[in-house]
Parts: C-alpha cells; structure tokens; sequence
C-alpha cells in the first residue's frame, strides 16, 4: 500500500459495521489517485464490487501506483467509449422528459459525458447499488445527475445533505461524536426544506448512532431570547416535527452551547428536552453548517465523515474535492451502512 491509513474510532465503527455489506458501488471521479489508495485498502476488509468512471489509462496508471494486486472486483468505464452511450441518451432525455423538462441535443451530448449522470443512469437501471462522487467534481454537477435522472425517494420533496464528525477527547454529543446538516446542498432552507432535512437527519443519524439521535435546531437565539422571522420559522419546525414524529427528540431554537454543554443547558435552557446532550446539529443554513463542520474538522482534529446525500432514490454520496484518503474510505463505509438501510 503507497499510503499509510490511520482512522479513529468513528473510522473503525463504520469499517465494521459495514464489513459483510457487499454492493456494486459507483465512483464518479474513478481517475482520482485517492481513490486507487482507498480502495487498496477497501478490498481487504469489504467484498463489494467497484465500478470506476473516467480515462481507463490514467485508472489503471493509479491502479498501479497504488499497488493493487488483484483486480477482478474493478470494472473500468469510460462514458464516451462505451458502447451504451446512445441508450444513456435516451434515458436521460426521457429523464428530463418525466420532469416536464427540455434538453437540448447540445446539453444531452454533454450531460451524457458527465460522470455524475452517468453515474446517475447506472443507478435508475440497476446497474449499481450506491455511488460517491465529489472527489473532483463539483456537488452541483452531483445534485444536478441525482435531480435530473435518479429521483428522489418516493414521499420525498428535497435532498439535503449531512457530514458526521468525531471529535477526539470530546465528551459532548456522543463521545464526541455528531450529525451536522446541511453542509452542502441548501443555501437557505424553507421551513418545509428544514423539516425534511431535520428528520432526513435523524433518521440517518439512527441507523449510524447507537444511542438515540438528540436534535438541535441551532440558532443564535435560545428559547425566545432574540425574535425574528428566521427564528419562528425553526419554532414551527419544531412544532410539526413533534406532532408528526412525537418520538423524535428535538428543540430549538437553541445556541450551539446551551445544545451540548450540559451546563449550559442547565442555565440557558433547563426545560430542554435535549438536556445538554445533543448529537444531530441542525444548522440554519449552507455558509454556518459548511463553515461550521470544517472549524471543526481543522481546529478539532476531528474525523470527518461525509457528505451524506439525504433523499436520492438511491445512495450517491459527495466527497469534499480537499478529501483525504481515509475520508474515502469512510464515506464509502457510510454509503453500505445506507444503501442497506434503504433496501430494508
């Protein structure tokens, strides 16, 4: 192996957790030399099968620099070779189609050569389990195959997104360990698009977590210290969530401190259902839940696992593009734990 991996505890949870979950897993950046290293390490502690999209000779010039041995579990694809270019065509037109949408012959030349639709399409027909991208492609290119061609889950209107982060030496949340939404797909979330994304994250929170999701509405108002149209709309949330969900655990609005810190709760917020103990942190917005996970990540030296994409028909999670290796081997680790989750 070219390069040493050294993961934490959140790491080590989800390699083991997701170590009998055998897949065909999609990677959209397949020419990415992280991703050769990841999966050096990957097929030896997980059966599933790997599907790589990008230029075949710089796949297998990073195949071979990881040192990778043994190769039957890797199928190479390069879109603007393949022989099921024409037939990608019409699904993603008849795709757009569906949605009531126009595409250009011009548009559909290009979107067919994009990874991320591509890898979309090989979703819709069952020709893969799961995918990740994000290691070199944008979120927007993600979100845009995954709205245009995969679809969302059946009842659902909204994709958001979730990271999962693991603070070392951190007694607060679960061992130092929490959900963060949305770090990377809506700007500024509706009242309808933060209660989707509030429950989207519990409920991946309680198939990661073994103890119950406690979610936090943040803000910088706590239980009417401050009064704003931005702050009423997460009251509502709360409200409907607790008449939709009554076994969901969640306040808000609430301060980050008053959330986690046990003795702040007690000051700020003694009536609190979370109690100073909350692991699911429901931003307000993109720029703070972003700006936020990666304070984190870089000045507490957490583990960082993520993005979560929450609602795709099926699992196509996105890597940061500053992504290290071992975050590529977790977020492929997650993308199982989903996709077996989703199938139940």
């Amino acid at each position: 192996m070219a390069v040493k991996i050294s993961g934490g505890e959140l790491f080590n949870e989800l390699l083991e957790h997701s170590k009998k979950i055998s897949k065909r897993i999609v990677f959209s950046d397949g020419d990415d030399i992280r991703l050769a290293e990841a999966l050096d390490f990957f097929q030896d502690v997980n059966d599933s099968s790997f599907i790589l999209l990008g230029n075949e000779q710089k796949i297998l010039s990073n195949i071979k620099q990881a040192g990778i041995k043994n190769t039957d579990r890797f199928t190479i694809i390069n879109p603007a070779k393949s022989p099921k270019l024409e037939d990608y065509k019409s699904i993603i037109r008849d795709s757009f189609k569906a949605r009531n949408k126009d595409i250009s012959d011009e548009k559909l030349n290009k979107n067919v050569l994009n990874t991320s639709y591509w890898t979309s399409v090989m979703l819709k027909t069952d020709e893969a389990d799961c995918a990740i991208g994000g290691s070199i492609s944008t979120t927007a290119d993600l979100v845009r195959g995954v709205i245009n061609v995969l679809g969302l889950v059946p009842g659902k209107k909204f994709l958001s997104g979730a990271a999962f982060v693991d603070v070392p030496d951190c007694s607060y949340g679960i061992n130092g360990k929490f959900c963060v939404a949305d770090p990377a797909i809506i700007p500024k979330p509706g009242e309808d698009q933060l209660l989707d994304m509030a429950l989207s994250s519990y409920d991946t929170a309680k198939s990661v977590f073994e103890d119950e999701p406690r979610v936090a509405m943040l803000s910088y108002s706590t239980r009417g210290s401050a009064d704003g149209e931005e702050i009423e709309k997460i009251r509502n949330v709360v409200d409907r969530i607790r008449k939709m969900r009554p076994e969901v655990i969640i306040d808000g609005e609430i301060q980050f401190d008053a959330a986690i810190v046990p003795e702040v709760f007690a000051i700020k917020a003694p009536n609190s259902v979370l109690e100073g103990k909350a692991n699911v942190l429901i931003f307000p917005e993109l720029n703070a839940a972003n700006i936020g996970y990666k304070i984190i990540q870089r000045l507490g030296k957490a583990e960082v696992c993520g993005t979560v994409v929450q609602g795709a028909a099926k699992p196509f999670n996105d890597l940061s593009r500053g992504c290290l290796v071992q975050d590529i081997i977790s977020l492929t680790a997650m993308t199982l734990l989903q996709a077996k989750g989703m199938q139940q």
